[in-house]
Order: structure tokens, then sequence, then C-alpha cells
């Protein structure tokens, strides 16, 4: 339970990220006035400020870490992808790595405050605000220029991330707002080698299984189709 006090004026607060003032001094779209305690139901960042009359209050932040599980694990993995083809490169794109990416789904049943949450292995991103509804997908992207030229405007792209998925494998890190660990896992090229440069990608065979799992061979599957399915779940391979 979340309360807020203040010595006078309306308190407005967001749970996305965002700030409770925009620029010019309207109230956000997603600021809610403060009437009494708030239930979180997810580690959440609360921006908060205070209204009275036309006057805004500096803003105050905090992260609050709810215990339990982050129902959030990756779906997809195009760590390697394939070659640059020509009109790419006529695009202006020389290097494959632009092409990475990585899909998340939200495996439980309410809703996730995305806002602090960050990669801080082998890439590194944080998301600055949103929520990521039950069943929702989301991507983070190496290049949004490229990606949008291969893929089309498919999928919610959250942004751009730094760094590279290593094509040999590497670990794989992302923590919520306070640094706990939501997954934690490494991974490698030796597990489906179609996946190693040939335009497929690494599929979780069952996302909802324990993060514990995400580290092994047999977890993964190459994806049933050239390019993989960002945005959109893969179908199963005919048997």
């Amino acid at each position: 339970t979340m309360t807020h006090t203040n010595a006078g004026g309306t308190i407005y607060y967001t749970l996305d990220g965002t700030d409770p003032r925009v620029v010019g001094g309207a109230i956000g779209s997603t600021a809610v006035p403060y009437t009494g305690p708030v239930i979180l139901a997810s580690s959440t960042r609360v921006k908060a400020r205070v209204l009275s009359g036309s006057t805004w209050s500096a803003r105050n932040e905090a992260d609050f870490a709810i215990s339990g599980v982050v129902p959030l694990r990756i779906s997809e993995l195009m760590y390697h992808p394939a070659p640059v083809s020509a009109a790419e490169a006529e695009a202006g794109f020389s290097n494959s790595d632009d092409f990475e990416f990585v899909e998340l789904r939200n495996v439980g049943g309410i809703a996730i405050n995305l806002a602090g949450l960050a990669f801080v292995n082998g890439i590194t991103y944080t998301f600055p605000s949103g929520t990521l509804a039950p069943g929702e997908r989301i991507l983070v992207v190496k290049n949004l220029a490229a990606f949008n030229l291969r893929y089309g405007a498919v999928g919610r792209v959250a942004g751009n991330y730094s760094g590279n998925l290593n094509n040999a494998g590497e670990r794989i890190r992302l923590q919520d707002a306070t640094g706990r660990t939501i997954f934690d896992f490494s991974y490698s090229d030796g597990w489906q080698p179609i996946t190693d440069g040939f335009g497929f990608s690494l599929v979780v065979q069952d996302d909802t299984a324990p993060a514990s799992t995400w580290g092994s061979a047999a977890s993964w599957r190459p994806s049933s189709g050239l390019g993989g399915s960002p945005g959109a779940a893969n179908p199963t391979p005919p048997a």
C-alpha cells in the first residue's frame, strides 16, 4: 500500500514512469489525483508532484519493490541475424548486428510496470516507462531503423539497446528497478546451429517455465521460419 502526504494542494502521481506535469504545465494524461492509499500490484516507479493553484512542486519519485517474481520472460532472441542484403546495404546498413532483436512477453496474469526494468548484462537498456498487459509482447532492438527496414512496423518496440548480443553466446540479465534479478541466464550458439547467422532466431519452448531453465539448450528451438516472428507468437514447427 502506497500513501502520500503533503502540506497543501493536490497530489498528482503516475505509475507508468511519466511526469505528472507535461511541458507547458498541464496535468499529464496518465496522472491521477491522490485521494487515499493505493494498492500496488507489482514493483513500480512512482512519480508525483503537488499542484497548488497553477504552481507545481518539484517532482518526487520513488521505486516500490513488491515481493514476488516479475513474470517477464524472453520469448525470442535474434542474436546472430542473417547477412546484410544488397538492398539493406544500399540503404546504409553494413553490419548484420544492426538487425538483432530481443522479444519479451508478460507470462503473468496482471500488468507489469516496465519503468526502471533494465538489461545489465549482454546488452544495456533501461525501460523508461510503460506497462505490459498479460500476454503482451514487447521488443528491444539494436537499431530501430534497420529493424523496420527488414521487418516493417511489426510489434511494439520499446527502444534501441546499447551493445550487441554475442554471436557465440553470452550471459543476459534483466533486473527490476531496485536491482533484483528477474532472470539471469546464458545462451550458446551451439544450442541450435541454424540460429547462428542463417536467419533463424532462438525461440523459447515454454516461456512459462521457471527462469532457472532458460540456460538449458533443451528449453530453446529455432524459429519456424526465416527472420523469426518479432512481436508475435512463433508457430510450432510441423512434426
